[in-house]
């Protein structure tokens, strides 16, 4: 049912997709995709998590991440630009920051030093992390949104070698 949800995103917008279209592009019933998920939108959350997840490059999470969406873009832009309720935006903030708190647990965020200062000096590293991954996802958000217009070197960089927020 993820696979055929992904499927049926690369040419419609989330709102405009039905269970009943994902059931018959799964070859499943109703009621089994209801035995496993509340609505479609559990089942993109589950879809996502298993797709960005599953490859993520722990010790590269921005570049990963840049390479998921550059692999994707149609899907990307139906479910960043064209959500109009952010449901997408808000499932990544979730599974990046643990992604993060991940990282920083295990000592792997060297590669992007600011991220790893203002995650280890910070009294509340779950609310820094989703902080963080607020900012960066709405500006990979915003790199969709503008067709790609920097590369992808280009807003790796950028997110890489920031500051502060």
């Amino acid at each position: 049912m993820a696979d055929s949800l992904r499927d049926l995103l690369k040419h419609e917008a989330i709102e405009k997709v039905t269970v009943d279209q994902i059931c018959q592009e799964a070859k499943v019933h109703r009621s089994t995709f209801y035995r496993y998920f509340t609505d479609k939108y559990d089942l993109m959350y589950y879809s996502f998590e298993r797709l960005m997840i599953a490859r993520i490059d722990e010790n590269d999470v921005i570049d990963s991440i840049i390479a998921i969406i550059v692999n994707d873009k149609e899907l990307f832009r139906n479910v960043s630009i064209n959500n109009n309720n952010g449901t997408l935006f808000w499932m990544m903030v979730k599974m990046l920051s643990r992604q993060l708190l991940k990282a920083d647990e295990e000592g792997r965020l060297h590669s992007i030093g600011w991220v790893q200062r203002e995650i280890e000096s910070s009294t509340n590293k779950e609310l820094t992390a989703k902080m963080i991954s607020g900012a960066c996802l709405t500006l990979m958000f915003e790199w969709v949104d503008s067709n790609y217009q920097m590369s992808p070197k280009e807003l790796s960089e950028f997110v890489k070698n920031m500051k502060h927020l």
